[in-house]
This record gives structure tokens, C-alpha cells and sequence, in this order.
């Protein structure tokens, strides 16, 4: 009698403190959220003037490249270190990888070669880009920024729509799981003994998450990939216009490539710290949570997918405040 006291207590102990952590993770996110909404402008506003900046340099440099040795040492070490700090930047790749990896079952391995992909996409998506309009259609400068635009938008529909697969997913398995529940206590209310997580009564009690993410992971890691890499490099495309300009298109193939390896090491850390950071907030919450196995990690992936689509809203509406692909 007393063990079963003991256990019910625990019963009504456990869900309080999951609430009460779910709250907590939940009242965050609302503040930046609305931060985030608040001085969006003014970031993306000094975001594009230290960006000029930067561009003014790196084309003065490639303009030296063409006389002095030396300047294509300092634009290669100009164009990682942009890679590395752009990327720290309000862009949207960055965004999309710790959305998804902050409410998604990911493994580390998973997660630094969907950040080095894509990283490395973006690159070579500038790179075909120019070269095709240039060598093909002999497209101006204008030509080249407007197309590069029209596959900026591309990207934030892209991303857009990942968010609604996200959470479209996460709302069925929601209801896959409820039908499960549902006929588990039937079926335990037509048998007499009780059941435990492994009763050996051929009956599985609850989906494991990373069995219900399987199959799907894999096809959302690859439209993560898409959705960032369909971008192209702006300071890339930019590079690379300069580049041929001075004719020495070469060298702005290896900026761009030296570009997308600053990013990568950028994106991939943060990656890193979002999984640590995940790690320990999942620790708390199923440390107190034992009996919702599988209801958290699909709250997370909903939370996920509306985040990935608020956030899509917001850079298609940024697109509005005149910003140039360049930049």
C-alpha cells in the first residue's frame, strides 16, 4: 500500500515539474522572439554598413591583385575571416540549422555535414550563377544581383515550406501517438495484468523518438540543405563580379570557395553548441518527465516548425526594407 502511495506521489510530482520546465523553455523563446521582431530592422541596417565596408575592401583588393602578389594573400585571409564573421550575421541558414536542430532528434555527425553542405552550396551556387549568366548571356552587373535575388526569395519560400512539413509531420505523429495510447489502455483494460515499457506482451507502449524521426530525417536534413544552399554566397557573387572585372575570374573562385570554409567552421560550431545546449535542457525535462516519453520531443519539432515559419515570414517582409543581394 505504501509503495503504491509512494507511487502515485511521484505520478503527481513528475508532470508538475515537466510543465513547469516546459513553461520556462516556452516564456524564453516568447522574449526573443519578440526581441527578435522588435530590432530586426536596425540589425539588418547595420548589418548592410558593415557589410559595405567589407566590400569596399575586398574589391580594392582584387583590383591590387592584378599588379602585387601580396594583395591575393590578404584577399584570400579577407575572404575566410568574411566567411567566419558574415555568417555570424543575421542570415538565415544559421537560423534554420539551430531551429531544427534545437527541437529535432539530431546526431553531431548528422549536423556538421548538413552545416559544411550547405555552406559549401552556397558557394558554388554563386559560382555557377555568375559563370552561367556571364559566360552564356553576358549579363550585367544588375542582371546578375536581380537573378541572384530571385533565388534569395526562393530560399525563404524554401524555408518557409520546411517549416510546414515540420510541423505537419510532428502533428501527425502527435496523432499517430494518441491513437496508440488510446488502444494501449484498452487493450490493458481487457487483460488483467498491468503493463510495463517492456512487458513482453507484444505490444509496444511507447513509439521511441528516434524511432518515429527515422524515416523522416533524412529527407528533412536534405530540404535543410536545399533551403540554405539554393542562397547564393552574396559576398561570393559579389567577389566574383569583381573578379572578372580585373580578369582574374580565378581568383574569385577561390575567395568564394575560402568563404564558404569560414562559414562552414562558423555554422558547425554553432550547430555544436546547439545540440550541448538541447542536451542539457532535455536532461532536466525528461529527469522529470518519465511518464511523456514521447509527447516532448514532438512538442519541440511543432515549436520548431512554426518558428522556421515565422521566421520565412519575416525575411520574405525584410526583402521589403531594400536590401541589396549583394550585401
Amino acid at each position: 500500500m505504501d509503495h503504491q502511495h509512494t507511487e502515485h506521489h511521484h505520478h503527481d510530482k513528475a508532470p508538475k515539474n515537466y510543465w513547469f520546465g516546459a513553461s520556462l523553455v516556452l516564456a524564453f523563446l516568447a522574449i526573443g522572439g519578440y526581441f527578435l521582431w522588435q530590432y530586426w530592422p536596425t540589425l539588418m541596417i547595420n548589418t548592410i554598413k558593415w557589410q559595405r565596408e567589407i566590400n569596399g575592401q575586398l574589391s580594392d583588393l582584387i583590383y591590387d591583385a592584378k599588379d602585387h602578389n601580396g594583395a591575393i594573400y590578404s584577399l584570400a585571409g579577407l575572404s575566410f575571416l568574411y566567411g567566419v564573421f558574415h555568417s555570424l550575421g543575421p542570415g538565415h541558414g544559421k537560423m534554420i540549422v539551430t531551429t531544427y536542430l534545437a527541437t529535432n532528434p539530431a546526431k553531431v555527425k548528422a549536423s556538421l555535414i548538413m552545416t559544411v553542405v550547405s555552406a559549401f552550396l552556397q558557394a558554388f551556387v554563386a559560382i555557377a550563377l555568375v559563370s552561367i549568366l556571364l559566360a552564356f548571356f553576358n549579363s550585367s552587373m544588375r542582371e546578375i544581383n536581380s537573378a541572384a535575388d530571385r533565388f534569395i526569395t526562393l530560399s525563404f519560400v524554401a524555408m518557409l515550406l520546411l517549416g510546414v512539413i515540420v510541423a505537419y509531420r510532428a502533428l501527425k505523429q502527435a496523432w499517430q501517438l494518441i491513437k496508440q495510447q488510446k488502444h494501449h489502455h484498452a487493450h490493458s483494460h481487457s487483460h488483467s495484468h498491468s503493463h510495463s515499457h517492456d512487458c513482453g506482451c507484444g505490444h509496444k507502449h511507447f513509439a521511441n523518438a528516434d524511432e518515429i524521426n527515422q524515416a523522416t530525417s533524412m529527407r528533412e536534413y536534405l530540404a535543410i540543405i536545399a533551403s540554405i544552399g539554393i542562397r547564393p554566397c552574396t559576398g561570393a557573387v559579389l567577389v566574383l563580379l569583381f573578379a572578372n572585372m580585373v580578369d582574374m575570374y580565378w581568383i574569385g573562385v577561390v575567395s568564394a570557395i575560402l568563404m564558404a570554409i569560414g562559414t562552414a567552421i562558423t555554422t558547425s560550431t554553432i550547430a555544436i553548441m546547439t545540440l550541448s545546449g538541447k542536451k542539457l535542457v532535455t536532461k532536466y525535462l525528461s529527469a522529470s518527465d518519465d511518464h511523456q516519453p514521447s509527447f516532448t520531443p514532438l512538442a519541440f519539432k511543432l515549436l520548431g516548425g512554426i518558428l522556421l515559419i515565422v521566421l520565412g515570414t519575416i525575411l520574405l517582409n525584410s526583402q521589403s526594407y531594400g536590401m541589396s543581394p549583394v550585401l
